[in-house]
């Protein structure tokens, strides 16, 4: 039987409060903390995906900017890089229409974005900062979700502390993408719920359906929160019955609630079944194959880095955090207050059932990518949390609360310098395969009259003006127009190929030899020409089609979640 449910009133032991000083103490710590997020917003690479958020914020048409690249015109960085700023010509209705064509993303963060772009900074640190100001928000949030699920104690706390330092939460925080309001939405909307059941006041009901209504249009995996909340809600009305709250009015007020955040997606849900086609378009790649050693790997590393993350590359030594991380789930488990502990396992059973159960069963590279299970993996998180706020009450004259403190300090100590690093650093492994484009760029602009050659693929037009950030102003770009049999300039001292067709292999290799470069898959360079000899054995051996990596051991060692092919423009 799971234990007897927690109010927000009443925690399952009683917490002696913090004196005020160690409280202002923490909410110091807190605070400077999560004030990392809002710091050196532009300092890490401009990644594939990136790249297309600002493309669509702006309002620019795919096909159009497809066309103006690979048109077999030398180009310079500048002309790629005049699709990731505004063009008065540009206006809202341009926005709405990009953004319909690719319907898999909800709207709801690329049109506040549109807003923060009218500001007076750079584009990419006016997309992050939406995304920093939501990491921000984060924080409370979960603070007050652990509040009503757990009562007035020491986990509230611990858990706010965590997510702050958490290096994850931090890289998704400076991410120009929508999962830090994703997660937010997430953690709000829970919070919501559990306190509009238990007031049942009509303004905590509207409250909740705001919620949710902002959680659809944020993220499309948000719906899984439906049944999450149900479930959630029917634990509520069955663990604990409560005569002043009539389960039926309950029952009626969530269904209103979630129904009315229904009809409000609607408008969104029309343009999905438009444009059904896009969606599988965009979306097929996450069937590409991974190996369940892989998978497995992945879904470690992703723990791991929940607490630590100290370098670009993931140390396969972290995974021993796995133990602990995994004795204090199940403490929480076991332990918790039952209420909490049916939110929690829910979250983590929808989200971790979407992501890895596909990939277990049918193939898939979902598992790969830490991003589609940012829930699942913040419960995880706050699990953690709990188990430590728990075993922290005993004081520090018990064994266990001593430990409990030793292990709160080393994590957050650990976070804050994972978070310290990735500050330091040019790129890190949420970059996925873009991660290795400013060695790219290095080695591009080390040339005299470097050249950079493209063939129209799923990643191109994102690579080259990831690329181009990074790239001198004399650095040449050429993109081979599709269907076309133009002759390419070769007249470069340094060459280097992104995703050559077949047509522009055989080019190149007229001139030398083609090479992929070290860690990556869509990269490639071509050796001077030489004279042929025969006894020249040791050349480098000419490489064919170009394929993405799909193992983590022959691929990049900056993450695994870089193996995967994984397009999503």
């Amino acid at each position: 039987m799971p234990p007897p449910l927690a109010s927000a009133a009443t925690a399952r032991h009683p917490t002696p409060l913090m004196s005020r000083g160690r409280l202002i103490a923490l909410l110091l710590v807190i605070a400077a903390v999560a004030a990392l997020r809002l710091l050196a917003l532009d300092h890490l690479l401009v990644w594939h995906d990136e790249v297309f958020s600002l493309i669509r914020v702006f309002g620019y048409d795919q096909a159009d900017v497809q066309a103006r690249l690979f048109s077999g015109q030398l180009l310079n960085p500048d002309d790629l890089l005049r699709f990731q700023h505004p063009d008065p010509r540009h206006g809202w209705r341009d926005t709405l229409a990009a953004l319909s064509e690719h319907p898999e993303h909800a709207p709801l963060y690329y049109l506040i974005a549109r807003l923060a772009v009218e500001l007076p900074i750079a584009p990419v640190a006016a997309l992050r900062g939406v995304s920093a100001v939501f990491g921000l928000l984060l924080i409370p949030a979960v603070y007050w979700l652990m509040r009503e699920l757990f009562g007035r104690s020491l986990a509230p706390w611990v858990a706010a502390v965590m997510v702050a330092s958490s290096p994850l939460q931090f890289l998704y925080a400076q991410e120009a993408r929508q999962y830090a309001l994703w997660t937010l939405l997430v953690v709000a909307s829970s919070a919501a719920l559990s306190r509009a059941m238990r007031r049942n006041s009509a303004g905590g009901w509207w409250t909740y359906a705001l919620l949710m209504t902002l959680g659809v249009y944020s993220h499309l995996l948000f719906l899984l929160m439906l049944p999450v909340h149900a479930g959630y809600g029917l634990y509520r009305l069955l663990a604990q019955p409560d005569a002043a709250i009539s389960p039926a009015r309950t029952a009626r007020r969530w269904a209103m609630a979630t129904g009315g955040a229904l009809l409000a997606f609607t408008p969104w849900l029309w343009v999905m079944a438009r444009r059904h086609d896009r969606v599988d378009h965009y979306t097929a790649w996450m069937q590409r194959p991974v190996g369940l050693e892989d998978i497995l790997t992945a879904w470690g590393h992703h723990l791991t880095e929940l607490f630590v993350d100290l370098g670009p590359s993931p140390e396969p030594g972290w995974l021993l955090l796995l133990l602990p991380i995994a004795w204090l789930t199940l403490r929480a488990l076991r332990r918790a207050p039952g209420a909490g502990v049916a939110m929690m396992l829910l979250i983590l059973l929808a989200y971790v059932g979407l992501v890895l159960g596909p990939d277990l069963l049918l193939g898939g590279s979902r598992s790969l990518h830490a991003r589609y299970a940012l829930p699942a993996l913040l419960a995880v998180q706050l699990m953690v949390a709990w188990s430590i706020g728990d075993a922290m009450r005993l004081g520090p004259r018990s064994l266990q609360g001593r430990l409990a403190l030793a292990s709160l300090v080393v994590l957050v100590a650990l976070g804050v310098l994972s978070q310290a690093a990735i500050i330091r650093a040019d790129t890190w492994s949420t970059k996925n395969f873009s991660a290795h484009n400013i060695e790219i760029a290095r080695r591009a602009n080390a040339g005299h009259a470097t050249l950079i050659l493209a063939s129209e693929s799923g990643v191109s037009t994102g690579e080259l003006m990831s690329l181009a950030y990074h790239l001198r102003p004399g650095v040449r770009i050429w993109a081979e127009p599709p269907g076309q049999d133009v002759r390419p300039p070769l007249d470069g001292d340094l060459i280097i190929a992104l995703t050559p067709s077949g047509r522009l292999r055989k080019a190149l290799e007229k001139r030398g030899t083609l090479t992929a470069i070290p860690d990556t898959w869509q990269w490639f360079e071509a050796s001077q020409p030489r004279a042929s000899t025969t006894t020249d054995s040791a050349a480098p051996e000419t490489l064919k089609t170009p394929q993405p990596h799909t193992s983590a051991t022959s691929a990049t060692p900056l993450h695994a979640a870089s193996t995967a092919f994984a397009i999503e423009p």
